[in-house]
């Protein structure tokens, strides 16, 4: 769980709404003031608004529609991130385009959530409070640590290894602001990295698919976006939520390892590395990211256990070092480096996992 004083410094979190709906600026607002530890310093109605209130509001967090007049929550993006690196809740009903979603958190937002709905049998309450939490967490992050993710188009390489069994499995575990980081680390892999890549991450199950979509066209190997059971094959990166978290299986004795949904958010991180470790020993690599709270440090562990190697992301270097240094102090890290530094030693190690190095 997450703190109640989530800036650190005794005071509210300082927030400002940016929505062109005068209903939708009503409920974000009717919803976070429920919250003690939030304060609602007033309202934008579009990009450009949002702009130009920052510098005499100063709100700690600004939470960003998409689809707006003037100019779109896209836009207010980057200039926020360049101008004023204030962390930004995208709140948008735009879920099932999955270019925003990618677009913003490229840029660098905290998270990308639906409008909370009393539609299509939503859960009111649930939204609400994923509405104010996020809030509380986004004054926490360490927004000037942030890079965007270059958009590069990948070239399309037919490879041989895609219907093959990976010879190792890397987990890149991350919870609040993950995607950014996981693309930044998926993107510097080679075409014909040998071993698979399970990327567990905090997104909204609802734009897990839209996202992984564009999240491919990037990423010099295929994504896929696991919503049911599939076989793990090499060369490919298989993203899942912690929402509900993943799990290896193995169907039969002799059948080939298969990544499906978990059955529950609790140490979703954990529960992914435990099953990779049981199902590939010492060819399981284990990476912690960002993020909040205490997931991952029991299952690199594990890994350790079973003869694999175990990362930390620099906490240093972090937008949310919490996962790291807690796993810092629990002792379980072989090794501690940068996104880019990650992403070339997993190259050099799936190389040496298929030379039975």
């Amino acid at each position: 769980m997450i703190a109640a004083n989530e800036n650190g410094n005794g005071t509210k979190v300082r927030t400002l709404i940016v929505d062109d709906a005068p209903i939708m600026r009503k409920a974000i607002k009717e919803i976070l003031s429920k919250d003690e530890h939030i304060d609602v310093l007033g309202v934008a109605v579009h990009g450009q608004d949002c702009l130009e209130k920052i510098p005499s509001l100063k709100p700690d967090v600004v939470t960003m529609d998409i689809d707006m007049p003037v100019m779109n929550g896209i836009t207010a993006v980057k200039n926020i991130m360049v101008r004023y690196q204030i962390p930004v809740l995208i709140i948008s009903s735009l879920v099932q385009d999955g270019w925003f979603a990618f677009e913003a958190l490229r840029l660098g937002v905290m998270d990308f959530v639906p409008k909370p709905s009393k539609v299509n049998g939503s859960n009111w309450v649930s939204e609400e409070e994923l509405i104010r939490m996020r809030v509380r967490a986004a004054a926490r992050m360490q927004v000037h640590r942030m890079r965007r993710v270059r958009r590069r188009k990948r070239k399309d390489v037919l490879l041989t290894t895609q219907n093959s069994a990976p010879s190792a499995v890397a987990v890149l575990g991350a919870t609040l602001a993950g995607p950014n980081t996981i693309m930044r680390i998926v993107t510097h892999l080679p075409p014909d990295f040998a071993g698979s890549v399970i990327a567990l991450q905090e997104i909204h199950p609802r734009i897990l698919g839209p996202f992984c979509t564009y999240f491919n066209e990037i990423s010099p190997l295929e994504v896929v976006a696991v919503t049911g059971p599939q076989q793990l094959c090499a060369g490919k990166v298989y993203v899942g939520t912690t929402h509900c978290g993943l799990r290896i299986t193995t169907p039969s004795h002799d059948d080939e390892p298969v990544i499906d949904v978990g059955n529950s958010a609790e140490a979703a991180i954990d529960s992914l590395m435990e099953s990779v470790a049981e199902h590939f020993g010492e060819n399981a690599c284990g990476v912690l990211l960002s993020g909040l709270g205490t997931d991952g440090a029991r299952g690199m562990r594990t890994i350790r256990e079973r003869g694999g190697q175990t990362i930390g992301q620099d906490h240093k270097c972090s937008v949310y070092p919490n996962i790291v240094e807690h796993a810092m102090r629990e002792n379980v890290l072989d090794l501690l480096m940068s996104q880019e530094g990650i992403a070339a030693w997993l190259e050099s190690w799936a190389v040496d996992r298929v030379n039975g190095g």
